[in-house]
C-alpha cells in the first residue's frame, strides 16, 4: 500500500464531491489519502470496522459477500459513484484484481464536511466571491474599516493574533460572554441561532468576514453561534484593543446641541433611530424618532437611504451597537448623548459659583 498526492479532478465523479465548489475541493485535498494496491491485495474484509470511506478511481476489485458470491467491480463501472461498502463495519471482502488506486477519507470528517458545506452553501449568493482573498485587503475594503483613521491601521493589524481552527470547531457560542473579535483569514464558517429546540442558520461566512463585535460593544452575551464549516485560520483581536482602536474610531457621539447645529447646517436629512424595544419606545417616545429595535436593525439596514445621516438614540450600549451596525453597512451614523450639554453647562455654573 502506498500514497501519493490526490488528483482532485478524479474525485469530482463521486457523490458527494460532485456538488462541491472548486475552493471546497482544494480545502479537503490535504485530507485525502491516496491508496495504491498491487494485484491480489486485501483492502478490507467483512466484519472489519473502519473509520475510512474508500473511492475506487483506477483499476478493479473483487467484492465477496457473506454468501461467497464474487462481483468484479471496475473503476469505470456505471455504478461506481459512491464510497465502497461505506459502513462502520464492512459487509464484504474487497481484494484488488489488478493494480488499483483508491482515495480514502475519514468517514466522520466526510460526514461533518458535507453537513456544514451544504448548509453553508445554501446561504451563499451567486455573486459571492469564494476566491482566496487577502484578509487584510478584504477588511480594508469594507465600509466599516474605512472609518478607521489611516494612522491606526498598522496598529490594528499588529494587535491581531492568528489561530488555526478545524472543521466543526465552535468559535463563539450563543449565550456566553464575549472577549474577542474575529476575522476569518482562511476557511468558511456558519452563523446559527437557537430557535426553540432547533438551530436556525443565519449566514455563511468566508475569508475576510468578521464577527463577534456585538457582544464587545454592548457588553452582552453572544447572540449567535459561529461554527467552522472547513479547516481554516482566524485572526483574533482582544476586547481592550478592539474598543480602543476600532470601536472608538467607528462610533461617533453627538450632544443634543451638536445635533441641533448639524440639523441646521446639513445638506441632507437627519433620521433619528431609537433601537429600544417597542414597549420601551411607546413608554418613553423620542420625538421624531423612528423605532427600529436592535434585533431587527441588521435586517432593516438595507432599506435605509444611504444619503441621509442617522443619529441613534435610546440607551448607551444599545445605541452604540446600533450606530456600529449602521456604520458597518456604510451609513453615516452617530450616537446621541442625551443630557451631555446640559450636564456640562451645569458643571460650568457650579464652577463659576465656587
Amino acid at each position: 500500500m502506498s500514497t501519493t498526492a490526490a488528483e482532485m479532478s478524479r474525485l469530482e465523479n463521486f457523490i458527494p464531491f460532485d456538488c462541491l465548489s472548486e475552493s471546497h475541493l482544494q480545502e479537503i485535498q490535504g485530507q485525502i489519502e491516496v491508496v495504491k494496491l498491487g494485484p491480489g491485495r486485501l483492502l478490507f474484509k467483512r466484519g472489519q470496522t473502519s473509520d475510512k470511506a474508500y473511492f475506487l478511481v483506477e483499476g478493479s476489485l473483487d467484492l465477496t459477500d457473506a454468501s461467497f458470491q464474487v462481483r468484479h467491480f471496475a473503476a469505470d463501472d456505471d455504478e461506481n459513484y459512491l464510497a465502497l461498502d461505506n459502513y462502520p463495519e464492512h459487509t464484504i471482502n474487497a481484494i484488488s484484481a489488478e493494480p488499483s488506486t483508491l482515495y480514502a477519507i475519514d468517514r466522520n470528517k466526510l460526514d461533518l464536511l458535507m453537513t456544514w458545506t451544504q448548509a453553508a452553501e445554501s446561504m451563499l449568493d451567486e455573486n459571492d466571491d469564494e476566491s482566496e482573498r487577502d484578509w487584510m485587503d478584504a477588511l480594508l475594503s469594507s465600509e466599516l474599516f474605512a472609518a478607521v483613521p489611516p494612522a491606526m491601521i498598522h496598529t490594528l493589524f499588529v494587535k491581531f493574533e492568528e489561530r488555526e481552527v478545524q472543521l466543526g470547531e465552535t468559535i463563539v457560542t450563543e449565550g456566553e460572554d464575549g472577549d474577542t473579535f474575529f476575522v476569518i483569514k482562511q476557511g468558511k464558517a456558519m452563523v446559527s441561532r437557537s430557535k426553540g429546540a432547533k438551530q436556525e442558520t443565519l449566514a455563511a461566512l468566508s475569508a475576510g468576514r468578521f464577527f463577534g463585535e456585538d457582544a464587545l460593544i454592548s457588553d452582552s452575551p453572544r447572540n449567535a453561534t459561529v461554527t467552522m464549516t472547513s479547516d481554516g485560520v482566524v485572526m483574533c483581536l482582544g476586547k481592550k484593543d478592539f474598543q480602543s482602536i476600532l470601536q472608538d474610531s467607528v462610533i461617533r457621539h453627538l450632544t443634543e446641541d451638536e445635533l441641533d447645529t448639524m440639523v441646521l447646517e446639513a445638506d441632507t436629512a437627519c433620521i433619528l433611530v431609537d433601537v429600544r424595544l417597542p414597549m420601551e419606545f411607546r413608554h418613553d417616545r423620542t420625538p421624531g424618532a423612528r423605532n427600529i429595535p436592535l434585533n431587527e436593525l441588521r435586517r432593516e439596514v438595507q432599506n435605509l437611504e444611504k444619503d441621509f445621516f442617522y443619529v441613534v438614540c435610546g440607551d448607551g450600549r444599545r445605541s452604540e451597537l446600533g450606530a456600529y451596525i449602521l456604520s458597518e453597512a456604510g451609513l453615516n451614523a452617530y450616537v446621541l448623548d442625551r443630557g451631555k450639554a446640559a450636564d456640562a453647562e451645569q458643571k460650568d455654573n457650579v464652577a463659576e459659583q465656587a
